[in-house]
């Protein structure tokens, strides 16, 4: 049997180291693998680590932060809901710097 699921926005597969800081002084590594305008799927995360509805942020090696909660946690992978929806333009730069130049496109 075939499960149709239908996402409320488009999600693009990205590879970008990450730290996700889940309340003091919680801090682990993954890998973000997927990116939307309202969130991010991590990868090679201590699953176990993380409850649904916990307060979390995302720290790019930037600098950069992005505060959400955990939507759901199980078999390594993590999925993050931001706080606040990002922006087209900031959707565009995290792209832009977390794909290989061969898959970087534009975001409609």
């Amino acid at each position: 049997m075939t499960l149709l699921v239908i996402r409320s926005n488009k999600r693009f597969a990205v590879r970008r180291s990450v730290t996700l800081r889940g309340g003091p002084p919680r801090r682990r590594g993954g890998l973000m693998i997927e990116l939307s305008v309202e969130g991010c799927r991590i990868s090679n995360a201590d699953s176990n680590a993380y409850t649904v509805e916990q307060e979390v942020t995302v720290e790019l090696d930037g600098g950069e932060k992005l505060p959400g909660f955990v939507r759901w946690a199980h078999d390594g992978f993590v999925g993050v809901r931001f706080a606040s929806a990002l922006r087209h333009v900031e959707l565009a730069n995290l792209l832009e710097v977390s794909r290989p130049p061969e898959y970087r496109v534009a975001v409609a």
